[in-house]
């Protein structure tokens, strides 16, 4: 069986151990003219007409040969892949080393319009994207090839649905040529693609003053400017709906205001932020709302409030989106701390509707801070607001009656 043997011209060997044994061993079998010798860290070197060189006497494995160039049976499908291929990479460097950046862009767009050709495998438009960033990347200082690399770049792009991208590329290319007319062009459709009508009506106009009369960009021009209407006039009818929930919103809070008016009570400002409860809201602010039963009469009348329920001495809290002022809060209370079911937080069980003290926050007429009083749990919720000035949404902090955190709770809070 043949061997290869590889072997690397050096400009300085190390020190040559000359007289050895080893030296000997090497030298049996050589051509006459052949100086083989070895040093004392065992490596072997041979000196000939060309000068002195390392030799590699280990035997080829089939990997190293398969990769070679010269016993390649494959060429990688992805350019990209070449920096697997250390050899292939010293092969193209010899190949490219003597080449202009220019020269290099024009190679690697010529390479990327070869596999444009077979546009109809996705991975050769892969490897045309490649070969078009390839060349982008020589920097060339020709403003036309850069031009022509990045409008190729959007034309694989805009097949593979990268619209996106293919905008990106085509702006770049009308940068630097303004007479690229398939810059233009690619750029409108991408645009289109992407709804953008208004981006596409301007690519269409860059067009259209090259050309006039070119078919397809008149005829994507048209279509842009139908879809520019269509965006328009959906525009204005969502500016029409967002008037009109703005217009509703403002009457309800001013029904609301004038039936707390009627009480002696008034709405003040929002306590705390309430976006995170929005959802559970509907998407929509939670505030106060009236709401008419069918009775008409004015006792069928009420506010139905969002409430926020703070349990301070474990940091936990509960929204409750609506609750009818017509109902006391242990109503409320009872629903979520049954006596024979502990919430999961309630580690010691001692959180029960009957068990538990409520305090309101409330503004004090001409404060802006907020002070709280304790609320009888059995009492209608409409009475108990009588003569406030309230947040939009209840704030009402919970404690266990008698417990050490509801006695450090009003010291601190100067409330009973």
């Amino acid at each position: 069986a043949c061997e290869i043997h590889i072997f690397a011209h050096l400009a300085a060997p190390p020190r040559l151990a000359t007289g050895s044994a080893a030296m000997a061993d090497a030298c049996k079998g050589g051509p006459e003219d052949q100086k083989v010798f070895v040093d004392e860290d065992g490596v072997m070197w041979g000196e000939d007409e060309l000068g002195r060189y390392r030799i590699d006497d280990r035997v080829w494995t089939m990997n190293e040969i398969r990769d070679h160039p010269l016993f390649m049976t494959d060429i990688p499908s992805d350019p990209r892949d070449i920096a697997n291929y250390p050899m292939l990479q010293a092969l193209q460097s010899v190949l490219y080393d003597d080449q202009t950046p220019e020269q290099l862009a024009e190679h690697f767009r010529q390479q990327g319009n070869e596999a444009m050709k077979m546009q109809a495998s996705q991975i050769a438009l892969q490897n045309a994207l490649a070969f078009y960033t390839k060349g982008i990347e020589m920097e060339a200082k020709d403003d036309k090839l850069n031009s022509l690399l990045h409008a190729n770049r959007a034309a694989a792009a805009l097949k593979l649905g990268l619209h996106l991208k293919v905008v990106d590329d085509c702006r770049r290319a009308v940068r630097y040529d303004s007479s690229n007319i398939k810059a233009w062009f690619r750029g409108a459709r991408a645009s289109e693609a992407l709804g953008l009508a208004e981006q596409g009506l301007k690519f269409c106009e860059g067009a259209l003053k090259l050309d006039p009369k070119e078919p397809e960009v008149l005829r994507v021009k048209k279509q842009l400017q139908a879809l520019l209407e269509r965006e328009a006039a959906a525009q204005a009818e969502a500016r029409r709906g967002d008037l009109k929930v703005a217009n509703e919103k403002r009457a309800a809070v001013a029904t609301v205001e004038n039936l707390l008016e009627m009480r002696g009570s008034r709405l003040g400002p929002v306590l705390f932020d309430m976006s995170m409860y929005r959802m559970a809201n509907g998407g929509e602010t939670p505030c106060p709302k009236v709401v008419q039963d069918e009775g008409g009469g004015p006792e069928d009348v009420a506010i139905h409030w969002p409430l926020l329920l703070l349990y301070d001495e474990v940091n936990q809290s509960d929204f409750v989106a609506t609750f009818d002022e017509r109902c006391a809060l242990e109503d409320q209370l009872q629903i979520m701390f049954p006596d024979d079911r502990p919430v999961e937080w309630d580690e010691q069980g001692k959180y029960v509707w009957n068990k538990l003290v409520a305090y309101l926050e409330y503004y004090p007429e001409g404060s802006s801070e907020t002070s709280q009083f304790r609320v009888d749990p059995a009492m209608p919720m409409m009475e108990v607001l009588k003569d406030r000035c309230l947040p939009p949404c209840l704030v009402f902090h919970v404690l266990v009656d008698g417990s050490p955190a509801h006695v450090v709770y009003c010291k601190t809070n100067d409330v009973a």
